[in-house]
């Protein structure tokens, strides 16, 4: 069984990796240009830079700057990610959320909420 979730993992991570390039200084971004949003948050969702950014928690500035760094758009999901995740930071410091809720959300993020 763990054999079979592997090979799936692999094929999923692969799917993706179309998506991803370097840049100049060598760095891993995101390349999202021209997709409907849920595909930019599934590929979010499916990258490394995800848990690469997620090292940075709880700074809010640094994430943003992550973002506006590490992912390519020509469309305003860069800034509505970066506003989504302001969004879910207050909710985490009015304490209607957890800290592992807010991680949730920045990790797997909610088209659904305010700012996307």
């Amino acid at each position: 069984m763990d054999d079979l979730s592997s090979k799936k993992s692999k094929i999923e991570t692969t799917q993706y990796d179309s998506y991803c390039s370097l840049n100049e200084i060598g760095d891993r971004v995101l390349k999202l240009q021209d997709l409907p949003i849920e595909k930019k948050i599934d590929i979010w969702k499916n990258s490394s830079l995800k848990d690469e950014m997620i090292l940075d928690f709880p700074d809010i500035d640094i994430m943003s700057k992550f973002i506006r760094d590490r992912i390519i758009d020509n469309s305003e999901f860069k800034q509505s990610f970066i506003e989504y995740i302001e969004y879910t930071q207050g909710r985490y410091l009015s304490g209607e959320i957890t800290q592992d809720e807010f991680k949730e959300a920045i990790l797997n993020p909610n088209p659904k909420l305010p700012t996307f």
